[in-house]
């Protein structure tokens, strides 16, 4: 039972990161290959414009804060129900690996792969980190 209100928390971090987010950028985004519409999800590729934004954008750490605070919703669950016996664990990063490692790695697997870029965000991530970081079985 404690992971279904783990899972909860994940929920209502990720959903007020998201709020948080899309009342700070502005419509000045579109110009740098994302937009508002992007912070809906609808694919890995607004994803991936969130996550690679330049450095030198007024929203950079906004955006990046975005795409942390996801990429932490995501390894949060799937953790969480990787401990449960009907799930088995399908990314197994060494240790000490960051969450800028992780990205970084969607970053360039997404830029490399372009035709995933209409999946959902979710498996596309999991699809990059899998690549990087197989379990062996």
């Amino acid at each position: 039972m404690r992971d279904t209100g783990l899972i909860r928390s994940i929920g209502k971090i990720v959903l007020g990161s998201y709020l948080m987010v899309a009342l700070t950028l502005n419509a000045s985004a579109a110009e740098q290959d994302y937009s508002l519409e992007d912070l809906k999800l609808p694919t890995a590729q607004a994803l991936l414009d969130i996550c690679a934004i330049e450095q030198s954008h007024e929203h950079y750490e906004v955006a990046r804060a975005f795409c942390f605070g996801f990429f932490e919703g995501a390894v949060r669950y799937h953790e969480a129900i990787a401990r449960s016996d009907r799930y088995k664990k399908i990314v197994c990063d060494p240790p000490n690996v960051t969450r800028a490692q992780g990205v970084n790695v969607y970053i360039e697997y997404m830029k490399a792969n372009p035709q995933y870029g209409k999946e959902a965000p979710v498996d596309a991530i999991f699809r990059a980190l899998m690549d990087e970081w197989p379990c062996d079985e």
